[in-house]
């Protein structure tokens, strides 16, 4: 996934080096729309401790293959450039290895179920060109899970109720009046984690982070 950590980057500093320049015109039908998009995520490894009775033990480092993600928004335009929007984030990051510890692992994941509020800043220019757009959104994590397990054996550690964060920039593609599809690099930051045990297993672990990055496709239709 190297391509993502140099992609992603690049991409939101380009939509935000738009903003340097002015737009054609700043003006576009107000009106509310719906998107929906399929991503492809990256999560760095990270390092953290097993307290409890999974037998992991501490300096834990693990890695995650590629990860994959769905997710949606239902948002307004506000006509002048501006936008608002409520957005449901689902991702899942594999993992791949794990180094460190007293017990095998063959399986295991680290995924999240987030909602955002985003703020979207669109830079219309000639009718039915591309549309690029960058934005910041603050989000509520409903869940995030990280599960472990050996064999037949299930343990999940998991919390609610964390702060997220997230930089988005990417571009609209409009197919006619109605239609348009999407596509962007978001970088979220979650941070540190302190997961309690969830399933098969007590305890907690220790502040294993959890900062993805990302790309992703989607359909849009205004409303």
């Amino acid at each position: 996934m190297t391509y993502l950590r140099n992609f992603c980057p690049s991409i939101i500093l380009a939509c935000l080096a738009v903003t340097s320049t002015p737009s054609v015109a700043q003006t576009e039908t107000p009106g509310f729309y719906g998107s929906v998009y399929a991503q492809a995520s990256h999560l760095g490894s990270t390092t953290f401790d097993e307290i409890g009775n999974a037998g992991l033990g501490s300096g834990l480092r693990a890695n995650f293959d590629a990860g994959v993600g769905l997710g949606g928004d239902i948002g307004y335009r506000y006509g002048n450039g501006w936008a608002a929007e409520f957005e449901w984030n689902w991702r899942r990051h594999g993992l791949s290895s794990l180094r460190g510890g007293g017990t095998a692992v063959t399986d295991g994941d680290f995924a999240s179920n987030i909602f955002f509020v985003n703020g979207i800043r669109r830079f219309v220019g000639e009718k039915g060109g591309w549309i690029p757009y960058t934005g910041v959104g603050v989000g509520w994590v409903q869940e995030i899970d990280f599960d472990l397990n050996s064999g037949a054996t299930e343990r999940a550690w998991s919390k609610q109720g964390k702060v997220a964060f997230q930089l988005i920039g990417g571009v609209e593609v409009p197919l006619n009046n109605l239609w348009s599809v999407v596509a962007d690099a978001r970088i979220m930051r979650v941070g540190s984690i302190e997961l309690p045990a969830e399933e098969g297993v007590t305890g907690r672990l220790s502040r294993p982070s959890y900062n993805p990055i990302s790309v992703q496709l989607g359909l849009r239709r205004m409303f």
